[in-house]
């Protein structure tokens, strides 16, 4: 199920949410990159509620500024706020990485 997550700042972040079980946020590599993480998703349906979005100013997300490690943080907050709640698990590929564990 695809769902649009309006930041505190308005910036409209693209996100999917597919499978069930404990909800599990992919994030994905870049900055500058979209999500990738369709496959490792799909992968994962029948044990979690896997939820992969696109970061600020990349594919399906709106582009615009600023662009900050800080602003990318408060991002993740919102889409795991909107869409998974306050437990869940976070796991990122390279920058995603970096986003998941600041």
């Amino acid at each position: 199920m695809t769902a649009d997550v309006r930041t505190e700042d308005g910036c409209r972040l693209w996100a999917d949410q597919a499978g069930a079980g404990a909800p599990l946020v992919l994030c994905h590599g870049g900055p500058g990159i979209w999500d990738y993480l369709g496959p490792v998703a799909r992968l994962l349906d029948g044990h979690a509620r896997v939820i992969r979005w696109d970061q600020r100013g990349c594919g399906r997300s709106q582009r615009r500024g600023p662009y900050s490690v800080g602003r990318f943080v408060a991002d993740l907050d919102a889409v795991r706020e909107h869409l998974a709640g306050p437990r869940t698990a976070v796991l990122g590929h390279s920058w995603g990485a970096h986003l998941a564990l600041r």
